[in-house]
């Protein structure tokens, strides 16, 4: 028994220095690199100033378009969100899948799309309306922004409307209170925590898309396009860092008001969890109706118009040769897709299945120690955990280049550090869905197996695990999934030899070829997907027999 003590204790020390570890390498170091090649560079502060003012346009044009994106993908995701949870079942039904797949589509389907739909030879414009108008312009920017960045603001809204008390909704109307009343008195203070996180995370995704400027901004330029053309055009890391340092200050800026909406997001859920705002079949209660109702359905049609619309468009253009609407029928796309691109939609797989298996790994394990065992230094680790979510992709991948170009980890061209960043932008999601999932289990588990001997160790792997599956579930599903569609973070460091799918998707698309980037596009949605359905059949068989195993045991 006490060999096995020693041994548990020495396992748990591995488990906790293995954490430390990798987030002190793989999250601290790039970004300490980042500080030291850009905010103190040879020439001073006169140097810092010089790159910084000679971007003051291009930090114009990021603000400008960071703030509508978010105001607009916002509404939108509001507008949505109240449909979703009081609207009707199967528009309901309807609307959740089209946000879930444009959840797992490319970061490039929507401005493919727009360029198919309202370019100068595009569907809308030129094959019904007989225009030939330039689509490209801030314009553009702000609407796809808003349209991709919507489906996140609306699942993050969603999940705090179904924790409203729907006794308070009904004792309102008990009371006599119009529907609009009820709607601004009850029901938005509530929501004001989540809208506001909407709102920062949302601006800080714009300022640091590097893809949807460069595919339908033309000369419009913004910071993450000009971080871009420093580091490839002129290989001037220095100016690069210094432009990356500014949008990690924003970063930490957004991540500070995040925590603190978040907290309050928190607080008022945690009095009115499992009520659900949603009436119950055949019970009165919050209804969409008036102006309210009316200007949510349009949204929200509109909304799930132009992705019906979008993802036709997508297949059209795979399955035709050409534009416009009587382009003929081919099968050239999926041929070029099998002899060419099969390779990289490989590499995207294999990468994303080993980053959402490390991250999942490492999230338990940060959640464990920071929120469960409460270990030293728990809060700093939680934080560190925190930061690659807010800290744009572009940055992050640029702080793995100055990091481990050289030894004793010199890692630049090869797999791991494609997995390695994957992995560090995927761990807050992981951490925070198993920080949810361990608040639900009592404390009192871990005391009764610890008072029956078991090691830290055997409570993680044999008390906690089995009711942890659901959040293996999310963590799993949400980091193949984003890791397959990954772009910015990878951006500087995808090699020839290692491309990805989604790089594929991009070279055929600035190079005009819509018909290769729509074929790649529909690959990867319909591999993700088809990944997600096996997590999800996986886990929740095992998930009945294990957790049926752990309550007989106990």
């Amino acid at each position: 028994m006490r060999g096995l003590g020693v041994r548990g204790r020495l396992l748990d020390a591995a488990l906790l220095g293995t954490v430390v570890v990798c987030c002190a390498v793989f999250i601290v170091w790039p970004i300490v690199c980042i500080v030291a090649q850009g905010l103190v560079p040879s020439e001073g502060l006169a140097g810092v100033w010089g790159v910084l003012s000679s971007s003051a346009g291009l930090l114009a044009n990021s603000a400008f378009v960071g703030v509508l994106s978010a105001v607009l993908s916002t509404v939108v995701g509001l507008a949505v969100a109240l449909v979703i949870t009081f609207g009707s079942r199967p528009w309901s039904s309807v609307t959740s899948g089209l946000v879930a797949v444009s959840m797992i589509s490319p970061p490039f389907v929507a401005s493919l799309a727009y360029i198919e739909l309202f370019g100068r030879r595009g569907l809308i414009t030129h094959g019904l309306l007989g225009l030939s108008i330039s689509p490209y312009g801030w314009w553009g920017v702000v609407l796809m922004q808003s349209l991709f960045f919507a489906a996140i603001n609306v699942m993050l809204i969603t999940s705090v409307l179904g924790r409203v008390d729907r006794s308070a909704v009904q004792a309102a109307l008990d009371l006599g209170a119009p529907m609009g009343h009820v709607f601004l008195d009850v029901i938005m203070p509530l929501l004001r925590p989540a809208l506001s996180v909407c709102l920062l995370l949302t601006f800080v995704r714009s300022i640091s898309d590097y893809g949807t400027p460069v595919v339908i901004g033309g000369s419009f330029e913004t910071i993450a396009t000009e971080i871009y053309v420093r580091v490839v055009g002129y290989v001037d890391l220095r100016a690069a860092a210094v432009l990356n340092g500014l949008l990690f200050v924003v970063s930490g800026v957004v991540f500070v008001f995040f925590r603190r909406f978040d907290a309050r997001d928190g607080a008022a859920g945690s009095k009115t969890l499992d009520a659900g705002v949603r009436p119950r079949a055949g019970e009165a209660g919050f209804a969409l109706k008036g102006p309210l109702g009316v200007c949510a359905h349009l949204v929200c049609a509109l909304f799930s118009g132009f992705l019906v619309v979008l993802y036709l468009t997508i297949v059209h253009s795979a399955f035709t040769k050409g534009m416009g609407w009587s382009a003929p029928f081919t099968l050239d796309q999926l041929t070029h897709l099998v002899k060419f691109d099969l390779g990289a939609l490989w590499h995207s797989g294999v990468y994303a299945l080993a980053a959402a298996a490390i991250s999942t790994a490492l999230g338990a394990l940060v959640a464990y120690y920071a929120h469960r065992r409460r270990a030293l230094f728990s809060l700093l680790l939680d934080f560190v955990a925190t930061v690659p979510y807010t800290l744009p992709g572009i940055c992050l991948g640029l702080g793995y280049i100055l990091a481990f170009n050289a030894a004793p980890l010199e890692l630049v061209g090869t797999d791991v550090i494609i997995v390695a960043v994957l992995a560090a932008k995927q761990l807050t999601i992981s951490s925070r869905a198993f920080s949810s999932a361990l608040a639900q289990v009592p404390v009192e588990l871990d005391l009764a197996a610890r008072d029956l001997g078991a090691s830290d160790p055997q409570v993680l792997g044999d008390v906690l695990l089995p009711n942890l599956l659901p959040a293996v579930g999310v963590s799993l599903v949400n980091g193949f999934s984003s890791a397959m569609v990954s772009y910015s973070a990878v951006l500087f460091l995808i090699t020839p030899g290692h491309k990805t799918a989604v790089f594929q998707l991009f070279d055929a698309l600035s190079g005009g070829k819509y018909g290769d980037a729509a074929m790649i596009s529909l690959a990867l949605i319909v591999v993700t997907t088809l990944v997600n359905v096996i997590f999800y059949q996986l886990l929740l068989g095992r998930r009945r027999s294990r957790v049926s195993g752990t309550l007989g045991a106990l």
